[in-house]
């Protein structure tokens, strides 16, 4: 997890997190799948593994929610983001193996909630809210496990076993609702009101009904401003937070949590010269001198994992088939006072590439779409008849195999080639 100091460890914690970010950034197929033999190698007799694989001086044995499911989140990422079931066939018995081992822990006490896998490190790890961790740890460890539950019943999906992927796709709702049920309290506020247990419930979808879920992002919405809109996760919370806003339609505060300069946020760290992710958010305090010294490093990769977000909702470029067979590019033009952005991803079948400018209120959005592949790409604008690709109307351009226009956007379908649209006037608005 870091070059720092005496760890030096493959920490599972921040490759679960951080697996979808990594798989955007570059094929992670060889790494992650020789990665994951170890993790096979590793394997207790009760399916669980160790907090740190490889374990060379079989050091950090305990281990808990959010690390140890690594052995689900890795081989999902990597499968996910190309399109290659291998990492999933050649793990697939010791999945199910620590599914079992995380099926029974949650069911032993009769119900479906995941009150045990707990260690020292439980709870949102380096998160900087004052809570019983443990106490929150029986939040994330349930919601942990309808995502890892979902997570196993496409993979099962992608492999052909239909039965056991309508299994488990039946015992999601079910464990959502015993979420709901045990933690969420009938004003909408989730046990423990940490930031985090908020970012999970939502962004995890966990709770179903649509006045309660508006309730509870009311409440999600007050905590953020209760802290003036700054982020006070840890480990397991920083991933869901902007996309649980998303979720709930409020990409403007996502990009304010996402912009700031103060403490505690990303651009904080940057203020203060960082080149790279630190493992605390006060690993250097605003004074300019070391935080907590005795475990800060400069270079810890977790809280990279805004980079998913950033990719799927700055860039546009998101997942709708595994390793992008159907891509959706829909990203967020102009918020925040945001006039453009830029994203690329080297898919299995070339280059997705989206970049969007607005210059006054005109937009220009270009777009390559690889071989072999389709995409859905949104694009605001007052009319369809605004949109323009090259000289002529965009729902008339070569390779528009469908278009619609609903809610001020024109959603074209579209298959492999390069693209330019602009949009005049009042487009990106």
């Amino acid at each position: 997890d870091t070059p720092a100091r005496d760890e030096r460890l493959g920490w599972t914690g921040d490759i679960s997190v951080f697996a979808p970010s990594a798989s955007r950034y570059q094929d992670t197929r060889a790494f992650l799948g020789k990665w994951m033999a170890d993790i096979r190698d590793n394997q207790h007799s009760n399916g669980n593994i160790s907090a740190v694989v490889p374990q060379p001086r079989k050091e950090f044995d305990p281990t808990g929610v959010g690390w140890s499911d690594v052995v689900i989140t890795v081989p999902y990422a990597v499968w996910h983001g190309t399109g290659d079931l291998r990492i999933v066939r050649q793990n697939w018995e010791t999945m199910q193996k620590f599914y079992r081992f995380v099926y029974d822990s949650a069911t032993k006490d009769g119900n479906l909630l995941e009150e045990g896998r707990s260690c020292w490190f439980s709870g949102d790890w380096l998160s900087l809210e004052k809570v019983d961790r443990l106490q929150e740890h029986r939040v994330i460890a349930t919601a942990y496990f309808a995502e890892n539950t979902r997570m196993m019943a496409e993979m099962a999906a992608g492999l052909g076993d239909t039965k056991q992927a309508t299994e488990w796709t039946d015992l999601v709702p079910k464990i959502r609702a015993a979420f709901s049920s045990a933690y969420r309290q009938a004003d909408g506020a989730i046990y423990t009101g940490t930031q985090t247990a908020y970012a999970l419930a939502l962004g995890m979808d966990m709770i179903a009904d649509a006045n309660q879920r508006t309730e509870t992002s009311n409440k999600y919405i007050e905590k953020l401003a209760a802290s003036n809109n700054h982020l006070s996760t840890g480990f397991l919370g920083t991933p869901w937070l902007l996309p649980a806003l998303t979720k709930i339609g409020r990409n403007d505060l996502a990009m304010r949590l996402l912009l700031n300069k103060d403490y505690p946020s990303w651009g904080f760290e940057i203020s203060m010269g960082a080149t790279t992710m630190w493992e605390r958010w006060n690993t250097i305090r605003a004074d300019g001198e070391f935080g907590p010294v005795g475990m800060n490093s400069f270079n810890h990769y977790a809280y990279g994992a805004v980079s998913d977000w950033m990719f799927q909702h700055l860039g546009g470029l998101q997942i709708v088939e595994p390793g992008y067979k159907k891509s959706r590019i829909a990203p967020l033009i102009a918020q925040s006072g945001l006039s453009h952005a830029h994203g690329s991803i080297r898919t299995p079948y070339g280059l997705l590439e989206s970049e969007w400018k607005v210059d006054g209120n005109n937009l220009k959005l270009t777009v390559t779409v690889p071989v072999n592949t389709e995409s859905e790409i949104v694009i605001p604008a007052e009319k369809a008849e605004l949109v323009r690709e090259g000289q002529g109307a965009a729902t008339a351009a070569r390779g528009v195999k469908k278009s619609t226009f609903q809610d001020g956007q024109l959603i074209l379908l579209v298959g492999s080639g390069h693209y330019e649209f602009t949009v005049p006037g009042s487009g990106g608005k």
